[in-house]
């Protein structure tokens, strides 16, 4: 367990120098609600529309520069393991680093999270002796920054959407065809995770020329195998763009869709879910925050029916409470190199997804409640 922990790394000074927080298209977004992140930019487990990004150049500046603060920090190597010159961070502190992040610019720390789970992932499967997709910490131990393209609705950390498809295009990779795996939340890439459903039928490409270059681990699914009739499979790979991006399109897995049967997969899920649902959490809980703040400011001192002894402050705190400890279910046990163990009838990863879907839900509601708790004076007032 890293003696720094990645929360320690965000001072108060650094904090208050981020400008990740949603503005556009709020009269009041730093008034008595305070939420950071439009309502549907996180889609939970249940597949609900994940938005869409900010149009806006200036929010797209402003979340470069706050990257590029964080990368100075240290913050996006936090899980990298120490002889790539990270902390090797566990999954709770990673979660903790991002529930700090986003309290203060929320749109930053949604925009950082697909790096820290895909590093958090190749650290854990190169801690068991898996080097296929050891080239992911060299990158972001360069420097080179990692986003996601599952930033639409049905592909939300899934790897296998069905109505996701991608084809084999000549040695080196896959053509995919959803516009989708392109849309990321995070600006100025360099390497971007895409992954969709390719049906059996052909031979898979081979995928061991480039040097080092990951391939698919030496299973039964190893590179180059035909497919069998009427097969699909889940297709995980990694777009780069600029010179220093070579070779630019590297396959990192290729598994019969179902349950993920290696430690680089299911570690992706685990900490991709963990860190989103930390995100959506800490958002949650400032506006919470704000509207209790604001709504103690505006009331009558003394006076009897105080907005905050009503319910809905009393309900969101639960809720808040309850989401809090969902996240801990999946953070605090994972361990630095997790089970390698099948995971009969995906039991990890059932609770993984139900852990999102709550705290999904979780959210959604306490956001309405806040909203009542912002109108209590008004209506205390009538």
């Amino acid at each position: 367990m890293a003696a720094i922990r990645p929360r320690d790394l965000l001072s108060d000074a650094l904090l208050e120098r981020l400008g990740g927080t949603w503005r556009e298209g709020r009269g009041d977004a730093g008034g008595a609600r305070g939420a950071g992140l439009p309502e549907n930019w996180l889609a939970g487990a249940s597949g609900g529309a994940a938005g869409t990004p900010p149009a806006s150049r200036d929010v797209a500046a402003t979340l470069h520069r706050d990257i590029a603060k964080l990368s100075d920090a240290g913050y996006l190597n936090v899980a990298l393991p120490p002889e790539f010159g990270g902390l090797g961070c566990t999954l709770r502190q990673a979660a903790c680093g991002q529930r700090r992040l986003a309290r203060h610019a929320p749109l930053t720390a949604l925009a950082v999270s697909a790096h820290l789970y895909w590093t958090g992932a190749a650290a854990d499967a190169y801690r068991t002796g898996d080097d296929s997709v050891r080239w992911i910490l060299l990158e972001a131990a360069r420097g080179a920054l990692f986003a996601a393209g599952h930033d639409a609705a049905g592909g939300d950390l899934r790897f296998a959407d069905p109505r996701s498809r991608c084809e084999p295009a000549g040695e080196s990779g896959y053509r995919f065809s959803s516009p989708a795996v392109l849309s990321s939340l995070t600006p100025a890439w360099d390497w971007v995770a895409v992954h969709a459903v390719h049906s059996g039928g052909s031979a898979r490409p081979d995928r061991s020329g480039a040097p080092d270059a990951p391939g698919t681990p030496d299973t039964p699914d190893a590179p180059g195998r035909p497919d069998a009739p009427g097969r699909s499979d889940a297709v995980l790979a990694f777009a780069g763009r600029g010179s220093r991006c070579t070779p630019a399109f590297r396959v990192a897995r290729v598994q019969p869709v179902g349950t993920p049967g290696d430690v680089f997969t299911t570690s992706a899920m685990a900490w991709g879910h963990s860190i989103l649902a930390s995100v959506q959490y800490s958002d949650a809980r400032r506006a919470f925050n704000a509207a209790v703040a604001a709504t103690a400011s505006t009331a009558a001192p003394g006076g009897a029916g105080h907005p905050l002894d009503q319910w809905p402050v009393a309900e969101a705190g639960l809720r808040l409470d309850a989401m809090k400890a969902k996240i801990a279910e999946i953070t605090h046990p994972w361990p630095l190199v997790p089970w390698a163990a099948p995971d009969p009838g995906g039991q990890r990863l059932i609770s993984i997804f139900a852990m999102r879907h709550e705290v999904a839900d979780g959210a959604r509601q306490v956001l309405s409640l806040t909203a009542r708790i912002a109108n209590a004076p008004a209506v205390a007032a009538l």
